[in-house]
């Protein structure tokens, strides 16, 4: 297995996980509506994953591994992700904001920040802050 391959193989697990944790959050309310699950496979295909693995993941999330991201900007953005499925149906589920707190903290987030992190994170989605800017603003924050 040469580098390429490593790097290919840790990208692939890195995107199945992460998608894992987003329809773990849409679904964490017992409910996953049109907007939460069309948000998950937009990102889903933005990652480049066939339908098939989606398919394979929403049938048994158990078997994909967790995989913590290697920096902080990757981190920040698997968050920001998270936040912005619990929000898409335009209702804050205590179920699903407390499961985005804990993959924060399993993803890497201090247990001490992940608080205020998530709520300048909801904060900045409210006030329609470009996701580009938020990501800046709390990498260089909480990084």
């Amino acid at each position: 297995m040469g580098l390429s391959d490593l790097f290919n193989s840790y990208d692939k697990k890195k995107r199945r996980s992460h998608f894992k944790n987003l329809f773990s959050v849409a679904r964490a309310d017992g409910d996953v509506d049109r907007a939460e699950m069309d948000l998950v496979i937009g990102l889903a295909e933005k990652f480049h994953m066939s339908t098939h693995e989606v398919t394979q993941i929403i049938r048994n999330p158990d078997a994909v591994p967790l995989v913590t991201p290697k920096t902080p900007e990757e981190r920040m953005e698997h968050l920001y992700h998270l936040i912005t499925v619990m929000m898409i149906d335009g209702r804050i589920d205590e179920k699903e904001l407390f499961l985005c707190k804990s993959l924060g903290v399993k993803l890497g987030c201090r247990e001490e920040t992940i608080d205020s992190l998530v709520r300048e994170l909801i904060e900045h989605s409210l006030n329609e802050v470009a996701p580009k800017k938020t990501l800046e603003i709390l990498v260089a924050k909480y990084g």
